[in-house]
């Protein structure tokens, strides 16, 4: 199953037109704010941004709008396999005119050679369970091909063995959608161990009809920066309790790409 599909069960909060998702990117714009002030931007004026697994663009259209308050020349690329979500990364720009916006249909793990250095690259929304061990490796390297010297590379995560395995909450049954009658749910399936990743079927109640089955790596955010840091020289995990953005989880930053 696609992910055009996966989100069509798994509602995420991040079309323009979703309250919940306009609270979303008052909170990213937020992060963004403040990341602005501890100096986590380059400072040159003119600034490139890539906001991979895009979405509807929802974080770099925040960041774009952040900078371009800032006084900021701003060129946004979203990159997405799904077309259709793409299309709406303008709709989060409205107040934006000045602010260029690129997009691709792309998949973020094949090299990224077809684009310019970027200044600030994102993969924010919690999206990292979709990549195995080796899959990461590789797109941590495509961007580290792509950022500049000075660049900051911003991942949106959380600590899933922390969350789920330190404090008890793995489940092999979780309602993972609740709407009017209809409810999905996961079942545990296996784990998959060359490749770490857990197996989980969504059933659709009432008549338990079988929907699709998903793999999911569990990440822990040390991991993630253990593995950063081979490609990067500065990686730092910066906890919600430090930047206290409502909204916003735990954000890895990566600087000083190793080229």
């Amino acid at each position: 199953m696609g992910l055009d599909e996966v989100y069509s069960v798994i509602r995420w909060p991040m079309h323009p037109d979703d309250e919940r998702a306009k609270r979303r990117f008052i909170g990213i714009k937020s992060f963004f704010n403040w990341a602005v002030k501890e100096g986590m931007i380059p400072e040159n004026r003119e600034i490139r941004i890539l906001d991979m697994c895009a979405g509807t663009g929802i974080a770099g259209a925040a960041l774009a709008d952040v900078l371009r308050e800032w006084g900021y020349r701003v060129t946004l690329t979203v990159l997405d396999l799904r077309k259709e979500e793409l299309e709406l990364v303008e709709r989060w720009l409205e107040d934006g005119e000045d602010i260029e916006v690129l997009g691709a249909v792309k998949d973020c793990r094949e090299p990224l050679n077809f684009i310019r250095k970027q200044d600030v690259v994102l993969i924010w929304g919690l999206t990292m369970p979709h990549f195995d061990p080796f899959e990461t490796a590789r797109i941590m390297r495509n961007v580290a091909s792509v950022l500049t010297p000075d660049g900051s590379f911003f991942i949106e995560e959380m600590d899933r063995v922390y969350s789920l395995f330190y404090r008890r909450r793995y489940k092999d049954m979780v309602v993972e959608e609740k709407d009017g009658e209809r409810t999905v749910v996961s079942i545990d399936e296996g784990y998959d161990v060359k490749r770490g990743v857990v197996r989980r079927s969504y059933y659709e109640l009432p008549g338990f009809k079988r929907m699709f089955e998903m793999e999911s790596r569990l990440w822990d955010l040390a991991g993630l920066a253990g593995m950063g840091s081979i490609l990067f020289d500065d990686v730092r995990i910066i906890t919600r309790d430090e930047h206290g953005v409502n909204g916003v989880a735990d954000v890895l930053l990566f600087r000083g790409p190793r080229h």
